[in-house]
């Protein structure tokens, strides 16, 4: 572990270096998830500060959520390993801090970065042929319209979940989790009609089938389509929106099995 030049004498901020320098050595795996980080009478001798500045510095990195502190024999400072959900979390409170605006007008642009998440996710589902079991379990309960707002609402959050999940791909689920949970955080939880819960849900149907059936072209139209319809929603403009037919359950889209055929009789002409 090198301490650097940043943590001359003259740096005014000597607690910020060190937590950057600790980040470092995290980030590129000197330090694993699990491990111990050496105590505080080696990392003071070692950089020359105070247990007070020292402790500022851990503090920093565990807010971070990169280290935990443990009491204790065997305890100390070790390296975290946050999982998807966590992270998630982490990356929501950062977005909608940092994003917020007044009247809530923000969530255009959350909408437009989480649509665009769902592209790559769905794209590496396909891939992946990924089983959406959860995604087809949110719209078999979309379906039924005797849900409350609020239900359905929280459904189509976990829909958007699983998707981010059947993308495989950690980073991209952590990202787009923690995109979906500061953008529902300003969703509405009321005024969804049958009328545009049909809508919602058509979008969701298709978008389940063309990744279950490999269609990257399909899938993705059905998804830019959503953000048009979620933009046109939140500009006032599809309350006026046609009724449409509500989709079929998810399970009744499925296949029956193949029937066992009886062979036909022989009916070749005696010789």
């Amino acid at each position: 572990m090198s301490s650097g030049s940043s943590l001359d004498k003259r740096t005014p901020d000597r607690a910020s270096a060190i937590a950057s320098l600790l980040q470092d050595n995290i980030l590129s795996g000197h330090y694993a998830p699990g491990d111990r980080l050496p105590s505080e009478a080696d990392l003071c001798a070692h950089f020359k500060v105070s247990r007070p500045t020292l402790r500022e510095a851990l503090g920093r990195l565990n807010a971070r959520g990169m280290i935990t502190a443990r009491r204790g024999a065997g305890g100390g400072a070790f390296v975290t390993q946050p999982t998807p959900e966590v992270a998630g979390e982490q990356v929501a409170a950062l977005v909608a801090l940092s994003t917020r605006a007044p009247d809530n007008a923000h969530r255009p642009f959350l909408t437009e970065a989480r649509i665009q998440m769902m592209l790559g996710c769905a794209e590496l589902a396909i891939l992946r042929k990924a089983e959406i079991t959860d995604l087809r379990a949110e719209i078999d309960l979309q379906s039924d319209f005797s849900i409350d707002d609020e239900t359905f609402v929280g459904s189509m959050r976990r829909m958007n979940l699983a998707l981010a999940a059947a993308s495989g791909n950690n980073a991209m689920t952590m990202l787009t989790q923690g995109l979906i949970e500061a953008e529902f955080a300003v969703t509405p939880k009321t005024d969804y009609p049958t009328r545009i819960r049909a809508r919602f849900l058509s979008y969701h149907v298709r978008i389940a089938n063309g990744i279950a059936g490999l269609r990257g072209e399909d899938t993705r139209a059905a998804i830019m389509e959503l953000w048009s319809f979620e933009s046109d929603r939140a500009n006032g403009e599809a309350d006026d929106a046609q009724p449409v037919e509500r989709p079929p359950r998810m399970r009744d889209l499925r296949l029956p099995p193949v029937q066992r055929l009886t062979p036909l009789p022989d009916q070749s002409p005696p010789e």
